[in-house]
């Protein structure tokens, strides 16, 4: 299974520490109330809780070559839905990948909710490959091909 915490430890830490310097102040990962109820944990707040983002690695086009819906759609429902439901001066959506960048933005443009940014936080060459070598390991893990074999295996074994 790919190991996705590098992630969440290495490409999450480097986005704070720029946006600490961006805004002079530290940054974490915080679960911050939501308006309607309840709570929900963003990658990086300030610590005067004026700055909220979430943070995304997504890769550019996926392996087949077509666009990445379905990692349009979850920065849609999940990233963009929790920061249009934060109180925060500046919400922002946070990708590091500026080929996912680019298509996000396109296929988005005009309708991200009013006071969310969505900006691209390049990372250094040695970080985007490790996270690319993630990205694709996990690809691998969910293709059609690897499910029918998965799903083979466990039929052949007599587990279901």
């Amino acid at each position: 299974m790919a190991d996705t915490t590098y992630l969440r430890r290495i490409v999450e830490t480097y986005v704070r520490d720029q946006l600490s310097r961006e805004f002079g102040q530290t940054f974490s990962a915080r679960f911050l109330s939501l308006q309607p109820g309840g709570r929900h944990e963003f990658d990086a707040v300030s610590e005067d809780r004026g700055v909220v983002a979430s943070i995304k690695a997504a890769s550019g086009l996926t392996a087949g070559g077509r666009n990445p819906s379905g990692k349009i759609k979850d920065c849609i429902a999940a990233e963009l839905y929790y920061l249009s439901l934060v109180e925060a001066p500046i919400r922002r959506l946070v990708l590091t990948t500026p080929a996912f960048f680019a298509i996000f933005a396109k296929s988005t443009a005009g309708a991200v909710a009013r006071g969310i940014e969505v900006v691209c936080v390049p990372l250094p060459t040695e970080l985007q490959l490790e996270v690319d070598k993630i990205v694709l390991a996990a690809s691998r893990e969910v293709s059609p091909g690897r499910a029918i074999a998965a799903v083979a295996a466990e039929i052949e074994s007599g587990t279901e």
